[in-house]
């Protein structure tokens, strides 16, 4: 899960973003009920979606979630595309996503939704991993599986002392 294209400053965050990111898409792997610092709630099971028309269809429902929320109304739209003898998925500036379609880790809808964070917040970035991007992606978090899997990955951020910049 790179950005591949603009070089961006120094990310000193990524190591700690990729583990708060697959504690939390461990849990949606199981999803189911979870109790979470005393509130108890329902975590949804994520999908390990099958094609690459699957995950251009699910990216588009987001982005249009993402625009009607008005989180992101001037946002450009993303092509998702099958990436070749990679073992990483990554996020290019010019607006595509690169799965490699062999991998079913890569599949998950928790990597798309990280790479789709990407390309949220690009303009705003420093860094690939920094606040702007953890921000985005607990909003696309809360679109794809809902508020409380978003809570859990804030808290998850939170816990490893990484901010999420919130701006109006």
């Amino acid at each position: 899960m790179a950005v591949s294209g603009v070089s961006r400053g120094i990310d000193r965050d990524r190591l700690q973003v990729y583990s708060v990111e697959d504690a939390w898409s461990s849990a949606l792997d199981r999803g189911g009920d979870v109790d979470f610092f005393g509130s108890h709630f329902t975590l949804p099971r994520q999908q390990v979606l099958p094609d690459l028309g699957a995950l251009q269809e699910t990216v588009d429902r987001w982005l249009a979630s993402a625009s009607r929320l008005a989180w992101y109304p001037q946002c450009s739209p993303v092509r998702v595309r099958a990436r070749q003898g990679q073992t990483r998925a990554h996020y290019e500036a010019t607006g595509v996503i690169a799965i490699p379609l062999s991998l079913p880790w890569a599949c998950r809808e928790s990597v798309l939704a990280h790479e789709l964070a990407h390309h949220l917040a690009w303009d705003a970035q420093e860094s690939a991993h920094d606040a702007h991007f953890r921000l985005a992606m607990v909003r696309v978090a809360e679109i794809a599986f809902g508020p409380e899997a978003a809570l859990m990955l804030r808290a998850g951020y939170d816990g490893a002392g990484l901010g999420v910049t919130y701006v109006d």
